[in-house]
């Protein structure tokens, strides 16, 4: 039986819309991106509260900045878009602590040059985002999910588990990645 909300949401992994997305690219870009070798990770953790989505912002456009994407450049923007989206929904809906208790949100990044860009966003909710398939002209919110669709090659989301032990979910979101500079070229020439 399949669930569905009175709002017209399903879990993203119910949605037959959605369910290209979470096909095969989407599994190909997370087994490199998560498991493979040669891939660079940096990752960080914010405190669960609207005005550090900011803070995630920044933490990615500098850490794209020193893998060669400089602001402004398109692939930046929409993964620094894209996050900004994920750590929305995560602070919004991924909470399960009351307010005044401390609680994080995961952000990671993982590049294979020349193959593809993944971010994962983590939080403490065990449950599957929900698409808002058509989200109605006059909404306020709803549409971050669709939106990390557009930007992104794909999208998906799986349990997940801290090193505390901590359950939890983890969405990721997919771009393909261009050539970079190389880092060499990257760093200043001594003369």
């Amino acid at each position: 039986m399949r669930y569905q909300d009175p709002c017209g949401a399903v879990p993203a992994y119910q949605n037959r819309e959605v369910d290209a997305l979470t096909a095969l690219s989407s599994r190909e870009f997370l087994a490199v991106l998560a498991y493979g070798v040669g891939v660079e990770r940096v990752a960080v953790e914010i405190e669960s509260c609207e005005s550090n989505v900011g803070e995630a912002r920044r933490f990615v456009r500098r850490t794209l900045g020193g893998w060669g994407l400089p602001k402004g450049d398109d692939l930046a923007d929409r993964v620094v878009l894209a996050v900004s989206e994920l750590v929305t929904n995560a602070v919004l809906h991924g909470r399960t602590r009351p307010l005044e208790e401390t609680e994080t949100v995961g952000v990671a990044l993982a590049l294979k040059r020349d193959f593809a860009l993944g971010v994962m966003v983590t939080d403490n909710s065990c449950g599957i985002p929900l698409v808002k398939i058509r989200p109605s002209v006059s909404a306020i919110n709803g549409r971050g999910l669709v939106l990390v669709n557009a930007l992104s090659e794909g999208w998906t989301a799986a349990p997940h588990c801290s090193r505390e032990g901590v359950s939890g979910k983890a969405v990721w979101a997919f771009f393909e990645c261009p050539q970079l500079a190389p880092l060499p070229e990257l760093l200043p020439q001594s003369a």
